[in-house]
């Protein structure tokens, strides 16, 4: 029997003993007395305070705590922490040189690196998509008002260039084509005389139609030249304007769509490595206190196989252990409680009832596990002490 339950019982005797030898005693003195006693007044007679309470015993365990494993095995190749240590969640409790020997870590970090660097090549591949876009639109724009003024221009010297009256009813193009066979005539109906003296009169004549003939050439040359000029002006400045449509509305959505798929494809990439990278790593979970590691350097450690546990021993609470069917229906969440400790006789600390559990406790008997919530914590309070516990409840009307 717990040496708790065995002092409270030898209290509860005691105290029954006491009131069966002091209730005659008080009797027979009030016989053989001298004076006639003086007769009591009910509404004198002090009543016992007395609370009922419900007493079980219990343990002592941390809010919260986990036992870690890794989900790949290995080697361990670097044990970081031993028990005691005060560790930060996320913090790198252990590594692995692999579960696979021909998959060894620097062959998965640098994976790990290449996918990293592929996902932000991907990235900015996409992004520059949107800001040559931008920079494309500008251009287009720039390029609209270089074409418009290469276009007026065109139209300027059009509008400006002399055309002899013979070529007026002519298209650029017919004009060109007539008077270059009317040149072509020219030239011929002159070489005969070409060597001739000046003063020739046939000569003469032969060169001043030869003359014409070039003259006219020449003005329908600038005439078709001018056309034409007007012509790729106008085409510019139509390819200057689609352009800048198209830039105006962002960037080639089949490029972009190319873009995102190899960004995505990326990013797969580099979550696949990171969970290869990450299974050769135990991290805490949260902040607390390496209580026990079960390895070494060196060992062979199985997936889901204990490696480390922490605790969080910055809050502690008490857990009955045997507080039984029947006592457990009399207590409440928030009722007050009174624990003490087989290993610290001297200390007492008020607490509260936190949690009543909705399901029996697997063991013997029918009992039911009770949190206690601790008012205070003594220094030397550790994990695993057990307790005695008085909770204190309402008495039934």
């Amino acid at each position: 029997m717990n040496t708790h339950q065995t002092r409270h019982q030898f209290v509860n005797m005691t105290l029954r003993i006491m009131l069966l030898l002091v209730i005659p005693a008080l009797a027979l003195a009030g016989c053989s007395g001298q004076a006639t006693p003086a007769p009591v007044d009910d509404s004198q007679t002090a009543e016992l305070d007395f609370s009922p309470v419900v007493s079980a015993t219990g343990i002592v365990v941390p809010d919260r705590w986990s036992t870690l494993s890794l989900t790949t095995g290995g080697v361990v190749e670097q044990l970081l922490v031993e028990a005691g240590d005060t560790v930060e969640a996320g913090q790198v409790l252990l590594r692995l040189k692999g579960g696979n020997p021909e998959d060894p870590p620097e062959d998965v970090q640098a994976r790990l690196l290449a996918a990293k660097l592929e996902v932000q090549s991907a990235e900015k591949t996409l992004k520059d998509l949107t800001k040559n876009a931008d920079l494309s639109r500008d251009e287009a724009l720039r390029q609209i008002s270089l074409a418009s003024k290469q276009f007026r221009d065109a139209q300027y010297n059009l509008d400006n260039i002399s055309v002899p009256a013979k070529q007026k009813n002519l298209d650029p193009f017919e004009a060109y084509d007539q008077l270059l066979a009317e040149l072509d005539a020219a030239r011929l109906a002159y070489e005969p005389y070409k060597y001739y003296p000046e003063e020739d009169e046939t000569r003469k004549e032969r060169k001043e139609d030869l003359d014409t003939a070039q003259s006219d050439f020449n003005a329908a040359v600038r005439r078709l030249q001018a056309n034409v000029d007007l012509q790729l002006a106008q085409v510019n400045l139509d390819n200057a304007r689609q352009d800048y449509a198209k830039y105006l509305a962002g960037p080639d959505p089949d490029e972009v769509a190319l873009a995102q798929l190899r960004l995505e494809n990326a990013q797969a990439a580099e979550k696949a490595a990171e969970a290869v990278f990450d299974d050769l790593e135990l991290v805490a979970p949260f902040a607390g206190t390496v209580t026990e590691v079960f390895t070494r350097p060196g060992e062979w450690v199985a997936p889901g196989a204990p490696v480390v546990q922490i605790a969080d021993l910055s809050k502690l609470r008490v857990e009955t252990t045997d507080l039984n069917e029947i006592d457990m229906a009399q207590i409440e969440p928030g009722d007050p409680v009174v624990v003490s400790f087989d290993a610290l006789p001297e200390v007492v600390v008020p607490g509260t009832v936190s949690f009543i559990a909705p399901k029996v406790s697997t063991g013997s008997g029918v009992n039911y596990k009770v949190v206690i919530a601790l008012d205070e914590l003594p220094a030397r309070l550790r994990w695993g002490m057990s307790s005695f516990v008085d909770i204190t409840i309402d008495e039934e009307p």
